[in-house]
């Protein structure tokens, strides 16, 4: 606009058109920057939600203080949010079990995750751990 000629005959009808197509362009810079707090708005509405690794660590580090303190009515909507499925012997077994299986619906775990109790239908996994003093 500052190289514009104002005694130029159509020096004002060139200044509008500069100045409407500059307004124009702030207003697209405005409607990108709300848009872009929206998002990152949202990104952070997302993230509380999302359990962390982290947290469950924490949540399973501290879990049986957590638990001593919850009301029966929290235990019980906490199991139910935690296991999908448990299945029990009709009778319990010579070796005292009496639980057959148990699935869990870990939000962190995309696959369906069973723990079984039955010796022929789990793998034991043994594993020396060694620490080194530096």
């Amino acid at each position: 606009m500052d190289a514009l000629d104002y005694e130029d005959k159509h020096y004002q009808r060139r200044k509008t058109d500069l100045e409407n197509h500059l307004y124009k362009t702030y207003d697209k810079i405005d409607d990108a920057e709300k848009l872009l707090v929206s998002a990152k708005a949202k990104k952070r509405s997302l993230l509380a939600d999302k359990i962390t690794g982290d947290n469950i660590y924490k949540a399973l580090v501290f879990f049986d203080k957590l638990y001593a303190q919850m009301n029966e009515a929290e235990k019980r909507e906490f199991l139910s949010q935690l296991v999908d499925n448990v299945q029990i012997y009709e009778e319990r077994k010579e070796n005292g079990l009496w639980l057959k299986s148990i699935e869990f619906k870990l939000p962190i775990i995309e696959k369906e995750f069973t723990l079984s109790l039955d010796n022929d239908t789990h793998v034991e996994t043994v594993v020396l751990m060694s620490r080194k003093d530096k």
